[in-house]
């Protein structure tokens, strides 16, 4: 089952613990509540009912503008279909790389923005800077900074074993976009 935390205006974090023999593993996806609502990453094909049931719980899940993928791997695009079926109206970001890339292999047909580093999606009150890395975790990763807030979303960087609290800490100095 899915937990849902807000961790600050309008950001919500969505934890699956998953347990095994001598392990437990925590997989995470980032909803934001805003005119035009995102969703990072989907989790995992298996996850699809407890994360689509974490996020109804702040919103709709037909009404996501976007689903955001930081790079394709199962944990963070295994629900990809779903969620895009599931909200006709939204758009599947992604680097420009992966979109000509990794997209290409899958059967995909509908609306997909291909971003470079420094673009910006406008959510609304929240704007969401794409921070090319690659080679950081995947020869297509990048991360998400969001300028409204100073939240970074590293993709599986920093990964927690166990059930943990989200780890959040205070700003310190404003940000000014480039």
């Amino acid at each position: 089952m899915a937990r849902i935390d807000e961790i600050t205006d309008g950001i919500y974090r969505i934890s699956t613990t998953t347990e095994g023999e001598g392990y437990a593993f925590q997989f995470n996806q980032f909803l934001i509540d805003d005119e035009r609502p995102a969703l990072i990453h989907t989790g995992m094909h298996g996850m699809y009912e407890g994360v689509r049931d974490a996020v109804a719980e702040v919103l709709d899940p037909a009404s996501l503008g976007y689903v955001i993928l930081l790079h394709f791997e199962a944990d963070e695009c295994g629900g990809m279909d779903r969620f895009l079926e599931g909200a006709r109206g939204s758009t599947l970001a992604c680097s420009a790389l992966s979109n000509d890339l990794n997209l290409s292999g899958w059967n995909y047909g509908g609306r997909v923005e291909g971003h470079c580093d420094g673009e910006v999606i406008d959510l609304g009150r929240h704007k969401l800077r794409f921070l090319e890395t690659p080679h950081v975790h995947h020869w297509d990763s990048m991360m998400l900074f969001d300028e409204t807030t100073g939240s970074l979303f590293p993709s599986d960087l920093f990964i927690q074993a166990g059930d943990q609290p989200p780890v959040v800490t205070e700003r310190s100095h404003s940000v000014e976009p480039r």
